[in-house]
């Protein structure tokens, strides 16, 4: 089975910067996300919101980046919009509670948490 390639694009919503993933998250492109969230995290924002709305799979060192990324970070780190597979990887690994995904984009960008 071949992964989709992953791709990572930036949006500056005027509340908080947006990180919008496509394709698959798994051993071979995890290490691309943890650099792009890094670069987006040395910035130290108030919010960061990670779209996965268009991340068809996401392996167990996503999940566990996702989880400890929101652990560690100084400012917010939600998820949003994931698809029903992501949602069920989260739910299967017990990592949904860490990874505390919200609905739409916009719920993680207007949503006090």
């Amino acid at each position: 089975m071949r992964s989709t390639p992953l791709e990572l694009a930036i949006s500056h919503d005027r509340r908080a910067p947006v990180l919008r993933l496509s394709g698959d998250i798994d051993l071979a492109t995890c290490p691309t996300v943890e650099a792009a969230l890094a670069v987006r995290l040395r910035r130290a924002p108030a919010l960061l919101v990670v779209d996965l709305g268009a991340v068809g799979f996401i392996g167990s060192c996503g999940l566990e980046l996702l989880a400890e990324t929101r652990r560690t970070a100084l400012g917010s780190v939600r998820v949003a919009a994931c698809v029903p597979a992501v949602l069920r990887a989260m739910e299967v690994t017990g990592t949904i509670e860490a990874i505390a995904p919200y609905r739409t984009v916009a719920d993680a960008l207007t949503v006090d948490a």
